[in-house]
């Protein structure tokens, strides 16, 4: 495992995934789940150079491995990289600042950031440090939004829990202090583009997960990067988020989610 950089500058919210790096995606595995289906809708090539930046527990670093790609996975937090080593052998596992990364300029066929970016201190300098490390004609892919997104044909890809969930933070998010949460909206498509990027494209990738119970969706929120949103809440509203959450319908339990995916090509 190589390290670049002091343990001091990693940002307050890799702290917090440092904290739970032993349970994150363990309760409920969403982040697998959607590991495995962004890289089938990226679609890279055996033997392809690949980055996963901000890797966590390794759910595009496992995707990327199964297909025979060459992996390097970065994360600040130090915890998450030490199970990394330990859960995925065969990648090489780097703990890097995305926004100052130790690699050679051209370095990497595909760099690939899911759920990630916005968590970052500065958005753009991540998107530019992957630009630097792509080789010309490599390609980016971020999970994110932009005002440039569009469906050509409607998709069902909520669910009533799924809504349920949503609107609950929804509810909750006016009674965050200034720059409480988990990260900052971002428009993925502009970055790219500010990057230097070209050939933009949207892409989307969507899982499915039954929840059994809301004690499951409730540990879910505490070992995920819900967690930032939930302590960053005044105490008592803390609480009654908690027993929002907990006293919530499960209904058939499906938890479904969707992600877009933008991509862009460093020019040749």
């Amino acid at each position: 495992m190589t390290v670049v950089g002091s343990n001091d500058s990693v940002r307050q919210a890799w702290r917090l995934f440092d904290r739970m790096a032993g349970d994150y995606d363990q309760v409920m595995p969403i982040f697998h789940e959607f590991g495995k289906a962004i890289v089938a809708a990226v679609d890279p090539p055996a033997g392809c150079r690949f980055l996963d930046l901000g890797a966590g527990r390794g759910a595009l670093t496992s995707a990327a491995l199964h297909r025979g790609c060459a992996v390097t996975a970065v994360d600040a937090a130090p915890e998450m990289a030490r199970r990394l080593v330990h859960d995925h052998p065969g990648a090489a596992v780097c703990v890097m600042d995305a926004g100052a990364m130790g690699f050679k300029s051209g370095e990497f066929d595909l760099v690939m950031a899911s759920f990630v970016i916005h968590l970052l201190d500065d958005p753009g300098a991540g998107v530019t440090e992957a630009f630097r490390v792509l080789r010309p004609g490599g390609r980016c892919v971020l999970t994110g939004g932009s005002a440039r997104h569009h469906d050509e044909a409607p998709v069902v890809w909520s669910s009533p829990l799924t809504d349920r969930v949503d609107m609950l933070f929804l509810e909750f998010a006016p009674l965050l202090p200034p720059g409480g949460g988990i990260g900052r909206p971002i428009d993925a498509a502009g970055l790219l583009e500010a990057a230097g990027f070209v050939d933009l494209r949207e892409d989307h990738a969507t899982v499915e997960i039954t929840v059994p119970h809301t004690q499951a969706l409730w540990r879910w929120s505490m070992t995920s990067g819900y967690r930032g949103f939930v302590e960053a809440l005044p105490g008592a509203h803390r609480a009654e988020f908690e027993q929002r959450m907990l006293g919530m319908s499960i209904g058939d339990g499906l938890l479904r989610r969707r992600t877009c995916l933008w991509s862009g090509r460093r020019p040749a």
